[in-house]
């Protein structure tokens, strides 16, 4: 597969599908008389069918087929190259960053439409979706560290002054930074091994997470219930809890039985 396309690489893949398809019916119809009557009848269908789509059509699109370019747009300064009374480069840079974020979502929703499709084929059983869910999970953070808790009128600056206070931050807290670090690489060398521990990033279901930390007087959930765990900044008292009280959420929200496969 080293020369072929990409289309050609997923028009092999379809074909590997459905001859493993027909594969399964044929055993399946085996002994008995009607379901191998229907196998029969739905093979003379196929067969010239598929015959005229692999030799004929599809040799011809991929001889034919005009080349796609993707629209690339020049980049303008970024909020931090901007002078402060910089009306017109805080415009561009603003609208270059609702650009960014709405191919960044779109991005999402393909992983996200691919990792449904592989669920829904594979189930009951999850387990080949591995990786699919592996990009999802891994892209949501990403979006949520640079777009989350923004809200929609959020603009470049609000995401700027996120992004500053987020570095600020883990400069100031290295030991949990590495932490993070050990833990991310310990999944990964579980992941070439071919252990995958969905807690990792899913630490519970959505009536396991921190919602009840949230005030009872807001109406709104900070964000949805099956976006894994919630802000902690909406329980002011939090940490002091957690620091004068040993047995107080003892696994910091973060302990589930669940499995998904």
């Amino acid at each position: 597969m080293g020369g072929e396309s990409l289309v050609e690489q997923r028009q092999a893949e379809d074909k590997a599908a459905w001859d493993a398809y027909w594969k399964v019916r044929d055993l399946d119809s085996r002994g008995t008389i009607y379901p191998r009557m229907r196998y029969y009848v739905h093979k003379a269908f196929d067969k010239p069918a598929t015959w005229f789509r692999e030799t004929v059509v599809e040799p011809l699109n991929n001889k034919n087929r005009l080349p796609y370019y993707h629209r690339q747009l020049s980049r303008v300064p970024e909020i931090d190259e901007c002078g402060v009374n910089d009306k017109a480069c805080y415009f561009e840079a603003n609208e270059q960053y609702r650009l960014d974020k709405m191919v960044d979502g779109f991005i999402l929703q393909v992983l996200r439409q691919r990792l449904d499709r592989c669920m829904l084929y594979n189930n009951p059983d999850h387990s080949p979706c591995v990786k699919a869910i592996e990009d999802v999970e891994e892209n949501e953070l990403n979006f949520f560290i640079k777009y989350g808790e923004l809200g929609s009128e959020a603009d470049v600056r609000d995401a700027y002054m996120k992004q500053k206070h987020r570095l600020v931050w883990e400069r100031r807290h290295p030991e949990i930074m590495g932490e993070r670090a050990r833990k991310l690489g310990e999944h990964k060398a579980k992941l070439t091994e071919g252990e995958f521990d969905y807690s990792f990033w899913k630490k519970g279901m959505f009536y396991q997470d921190k919602k009840n930390y949230e005030p009872p007087y807001e109406f709104h959930l900070s964000k949805a219930t099956m976006e894994g765990d919630k802000p902690l900044s909406k329980d002011w008292e939090y940490y002091k809890k957690v620091a004068q009280d040993p047995e107080f959420d003892k696994e910091q929200g973060k302990k589930s039985n669940f499995s998904l496969f």
